[in-house]
């Protein structure tokens, strides 16, 4: 059988495989910039202080694992053995989140002590108000007294107490401070 357009679908399939080929390379390549632009913006708005992308802190909760062994056998033969006890590894200022309130009737002294913790290195929550109380404290997380110690020693006059229930405040951190009269 004869072409009847003359030959001249020869000149065309051999176009089109070649545009085939270019919109494929042309397609790949806008998929690649789509990325790289995607992770440029990523990094652009991630301050890397928040949220479980940007998390700033340990990838997990790590544990401190002490082990004290004491072996003690009574008068029938029977005895004890080692007991492991495990306690949360220290947190770093950076680490370590703090709330200021301001008990003592001082117009700005929970903002001017949040300033200052800020510059210390901790992770500061939005100072506020709190019922006029005598006497500062520092209420510490269950399991953070430590780090709220270290932090009272920032605090003039400060005494270390645990979180009472509700929470001072309504927000959680690892230590919150209300400053007082």
């Amino acid at each position: 059988m004869s072409d009847p357009n003359g030959g001249a679908d020869e000149g065309r399939k051999g176009r089109r495989s070649a545009t085939a080929g270019f919109s494929a390379a042309r397609g790949a390549a806008l998929v690649a910039v789509a990325v790289i632009i995607g992770i440029v913006l990523l990094q652009a708005i991630d301050d890397g202080n928040d949220g479980p992308v940007g998390d700033g802190g340990p990838a997990s909760t790590t544990t401190t694992t002490t082990t004290t062994s004491s072996t003690t056998t009574d008068s029938s033969g029977s005895s004890s053995s080692t007991t492991p006890t495990t306690k949360a590894a220290v947190l770093t200022p950076a680490q370590t989140t703090v709330r200021v309130l301001n008990g003592s009737g001082v117009a700005g002294a929970a903002g001017n002590l949040t300033n200052t913790l800020k510059a210390k290195g901790y992770k500061t929550l939005v100072a506020t108000d709190a019922p006029t109380r005598s006497g500062t404290v520092v209420y510490a997380k269950p399991g953070r007294t430590t780090e709220c110690t270290t932090l009272s020693g920032l605090v003039p006059n400060s005494k270390v107490q645990a979180m009472p229930t509700p929470v001072p405040g309504g927000q959680d951190a690892d230590c919150i401070v209300i400053i007082g009269s």
